[in-house]
């Protein structure tokens, strides 16, 4: 079935027989709004100063180092969004919540791009996956956050290899900056 018959068949859109075009079905469409308002709350604890140390593991070409970033992530336009802004650099959008999918979607718009989803926290615990693209090489990749506290949280990425498993590219520590 296509998008626009899907939606129709939803209830979230609406032929409009004098406009002879498709509409959004607005009481339908109310309720999302305050489900994404919920959810983008779990994120909260995000918001803030950070320092990253990421441990890149070696491959066969090239060897393992650590490197240390900085980061900063804002609530934004309206509470429907978090951002996450580098040292000095223009925030860009990061984390939402999609109510009609009920997944969350963390965005990459800048030498990485694509979008990551996720169906929600298990404990302290989130596992995003999807297609990216980096710097022309597409992969997919899985981000696995575990929540540690309200001041620290770990980050795990793998790789999906041809044979259809995962393997081990970076991790980070991050530990917010104390004032």
């Amino acid at each position: 079935m296509l998008i626009f018959e899907q939606l129709v068949s939803r209830g979230l859109m609406a032929f409009d027989p004098n406009r002879k075009v498709l509409i959004f079905n607005l009481p339908a469409l109310a309720k999302f709004p305050a489900i994404r308002q919920q959810r983008i709350e779990e994120f909260k604890w995000l918001i803030g100063d950070w320092a990253f140390e990421n441990h890149v593991r070696a491959t066969p070409t090239t060897p393992a180092y650590t490197d240390t970033y900085y980061y900063t992530y804002e609530l934004a336009d309206n509470g429907s969004r978090y951002t996450v802004s580098g040292h000095g650099a223009k925030a860009r959008p990061y984390l939402t919540f999609d109510p009609f999918s009920n997944r969350w979607m963390m965005t990459f718009t800048e030498g990485l791009f694509g979008v990551l989803q996720s169906h929600g926290w298990k404990g302290d615990t989130i596992v995003f996956s999807g297609p990216l693209t980096m710097l022309g090489i597409d992969c997919e990749l899985r981000q696995t956050i575990t929540k540690k506290g309200s001041d620290e949280f770990h980050i795990l990425n793998e790789e999906k290899l041809p044979d259809g498993s995962w393997r081990e590219t970076d991790e980070f520590f991050c530990r917010r900056k104390q004032p």
